[in-house]
């Protein structure tokens, strides 16, 4: 999802795995097949809008993959939950959404800081914001030739991204802190979640426990 110019797609591809790569852009898929033809790959493009992607999308997959702070572009929580819900009716069984985000909790209650860890745009990129409240985060991108382009996001919590993957059908979520186990990193940068579709034996356990309860209550 949100393939860009389709780095991860290649980088994917080359890994040994089989790829769709899906944009709402067609601008943004032609130059993604350049340039996965400029390193003899042969991408598979799907001109998608993410909240009615299974309109699209014919095929299920193992892993739906949505990285570059992309998910934050959806403004209303409508959207934000059919999107998810999207996501995860495309899945296969077992399937798994990797969905990541910038730590907007740290900008919204401190401030904007950067450990640069990880460079998420490359080395030669410069991202901050400019302005940022609850509901927007308008970001400043500087690249080396001076040019400046900006983009308006809107601040996602991190407990909030998690709580909208339960509530949609996703049995686990499991959340990073940029690559790192969350409970070691303060203030990462970036927050990468991983929602699985699937069952075990502790999820339908507990939807039983839910099931009786509900029946007690009727």
């Amino acid at each position: 999802m949100a393939a860009g110019t389709g780095f991860h797609s290649v980088r994917l591809i080359e890994a040994g795995f089989e790829v769709c790569t899906v944009d709402g852009s067609a601008e943004m898929l032609t130059k993604a097949f350049a340039n996965g033809r400029d390193r003899g790959h042969v991408l598979r493009t799907i001109q998608a809008d993410w909240r009615w992607l299974n309109r699209d999308v014919h095929a299920s997959y193992d892993a739906v993959i949505c990285l570059g702070n992309s998910f934050t572009h959806l403004f209303s929580e409508r959207d934000r939950r059919k999107a998810l819900a999207e996501f995860y009716a495309v899945l296969k069984h077992d399937g798994c959404l990797i969905l990541d985000q910038r730590n907007y909790d740290t900008m919204l209650d401190h401030g904007f800081q950067s450990q640069h860890k990880y460079y998420y745009c490359g080395r030669q990129v410069r991202a901050e914001p400019e302005y940022i409240d609850d509901g927007l985060a308008r970001f400043r991108y500087t690249f080396p030739d001076d040019s400046v382009f900006h983009l308006n996001m809107f601040p996602i919590r991190r407990d909030y991204v998690r709580r909208l993957m339960h509530e949609v059908g996703f049995q686990k979520v499991s959340t990073y802190a940029d690559f790192e186990d969350d409970d070691k990193e303060q203030d990462p940068d970036f927050f990468i979640h991983v929602a699985e579709k699937c069952y075990d034996a502790g999820t339908e356990a507990l939807e039983d426990a839910f099931s009786a309860s509900d029946k007690e209550i009727k």
